[in-house]
C-alpha cells in the first residue's frame, strides 16, 4: 500500500508573510544562517513579529552543511526558550538544521513524559530543496565525514511561507544548483517504486516548470513570473518525494558531497543523467530497468517519440543540455576531484552509497560491482546517450 499525505499549510505569493501576524502568543525562535542576519533579510521575519509585541530569539550558527554539534546547540536553545513558534528561514541548510532540532526536542521531551509542540513555520529563500514540505533532513557528521539522512513525520513543518521575492537576488550559480536539485527530486520521485497517481501529478508538473523556467531564471532573476514558478516547482517536487521517496542519484550525491565537499545541487546535476541511463537500462547499462517510467514522464512533460528508449534518451539529453548551459561539469573529475583521491575512496564510497536510504529506494537494484563501475563512469564522464 502506498500513502499520500500533505500536512503542511501553504501560504503563497508576495504577501505570504502576512501569515506571521497570526502566530500564537509567546516567544519565537528564528533559525537561520549568518548571511541572513548580516544582509538584514532576517528582519523581514523578526520586525513584523516584534511590531506585534512578540519576543524573537535568533539562532544563526548554521553552516553550509549543518553539523551534529550545531543541531545539538540549537536543541539546547529551543529547550531553554520554550518558544510558541519556530521559524526556519533560509535555504536547505537552515531548513534541515531546524527540522533536526525540532525533531530531537520532541523526542527528548517525549522521553521525559512532556511535549514540545511549537508551531513550526518554514520560509524558504531558495527554490531547491523543497524542505518546507518534506519529512527529510540531512545533517553532517564531521568526525566520520558522512551525511546522515533523517526522516520522521514530526519534521514536517506546519506551515510553509512561499514568497518568491526571497529569490530575487540569488546569484546564477545558486539558481542553477538549486534548480537542478528540484529537477532531480521530481524525476527520482516519478520513477520511484512508491510513486502513485498523486505523486506523479506533482512530480511531472515540477519537471515541466523546471524545463520551462529554469534557464530564463538563470539568465535574469528579476522577472517575477519564472521566480514564482520555480518556487512552486520546488515545493511540488518536495511534496512528490516526501511521499514517494528518492533514489540512487541522491544516494551517490550524499556520499560524494560529504567526502569531496561538492554542493548538493551541483552533485545531483553531475550524477543525474548517469543514473537515469542506468535506471532506464539503456546504453552500456542495458538490462534490468524501468524505461517505461522515464518514457511516461517524457510524454507528460511535452516530449514525443515512437519508442520508450527514444523518449528516455530525449529526456536525458535535455537534462544534459540544461546542465551544460549552466557550466556545470559533466564528471566528478571536472569538479576538481583528483583521480588518486577518488580511487582510494571508492570502496568506502560504495559502502556508504549502498547504506544510504535513498539508494535502497531506487527502482533498480544495484550491486557493489555495478555501483563501482557507475561511479567510475561518472568520474570519467563516460555517458553514452
Amino acid at each position: 500500500m502506498n500513502v499520500f499525505s500533505l500536512k503542511t499549510k501553504l501560504c503563497i505569493g508576495e504577501d505570504a508573510l502576512v501569515f506571521l501576524h497570526t502566530l500564537p502568543d509567546g516567544a519565537v525562535v528564528v533559525i537561520t544562517d549568518s548571511y541572513m542576519v548580516r544582509s538584514g533579510i532576517v528582519q523581514t521575519v523578526t520586525k513584523p513579529l516584534e511590531d506585534d509585541g512578540r519576543r524573537c530569539e535568533i539562532f544563526s550558527d548554521i553552516e553550509a552543511e549543518p553539523s551534529v554539534d550545531t543541531v545539538a546547540a540549537g536543541v539546547r536553545m529551543l529547550l531553554s526558550v520554550k518558544p510558541a513558534a519556530v521559524v526556519a528561514l533560509g535555504g536547505g541548510a537552515a531548513m534541515d538544521a531546524a527540522k533536526a532540532m525540532v525533531y530531537f526536542c520532541r523526542q527528548l521531551r517525549q522521553k521525559e513524559g512532556d511535549v514540545f509542540s511549537p508551531l513550526f513555520i518554514a520560509v524558504p529563500t531558495t527554490s531547491g530543496t523543497g524542505s518546507e514540505v518534506t519529512s527529510y533532513a540531512v545533517i553532517h557528521d564531521t568526525e566520520r565525514g558522512v551525511k546522515i539522512p533523517l526522516s520522521h513525520e514530526s519534521m514536517l513543518p506546519d506551515v510553509a511561507v512561499l514568497d518568491p521575492n526571497y529569490t530575487r537576488t540569488l546569484p546564477p550559480a545558486v539558481i542553477a544548483n538549486t534548480g537542478m536539485d528540484v529537477l532531480t527530486h521530481a524525476i527520482e520521485a516519478f520513477v520511484s517504486p512508491a510513486a502513485n497517481d498523486f505523486t506523479d501529478m506533482y512530480a511531472a508538473e515540477a519537471v515541466r516548470l523546471c524545463l520551462e523556467n529554469l534557464s530564463a531564471l538563470y539568465t535574469d532573476a528579476t522577472p517575477s513570473s519564472p521566480r514564482g514558478r520555480m518556487h512552486s516547482a520546488s515545493t511540488m517536487a518536495g511534496i512528490a518525494f516526501t511521499n514517494a521517496g528518492l533514489g540512487l542519484c541522491h544516494g551517490i550525491a550524499h556520499t560524494v558531497g560529504a567526502m569531496f565537499h561538492l554542493p548538493h545541487g551541483k552533485a545531483n546535476a553531475v550524477i543525474l543523467p548517469y543514473v537515469m541511463l542506468f535506471n532506464a537500462g539503456l546504453g552500456k547499462y542495458r538490462g534490468q530497468g524501468v524505461p517505461e517510467r522515464y518514457a511516461a514522464l517524457a510524454l507528460r512533460t511535452g516530449f514525443s517519440g515512437p519508442s520508450e528508449p527514444q523518449l528516455c534518451r530525449q529526456l536525458i539529453r535535455t537534462v544534459c543540455a540544461l546542465r551544460r548551459s549552466f557550466d556545470i561539469p559533466a564528471s566528478f573529475a571536472g569538479c576538481g576531484i583528483g583521480a588518486e583521491e577518488f580511487s582510494r575512496a571508492l570502496p568506502e564510497m560504495v559502502g556508504n552509497v549502498q547504506s544510504d536510504r535513498c539508494t535502497q529506494a531506487n527502482p533498480v537494484p544495484v550491486g557493489d560491482e555495478a555501483l563501482s563501475q557507475l561511479l567510475r563512469d561518472i568520474f570519467d564522464g563516460r555517458l553514452e546517450v
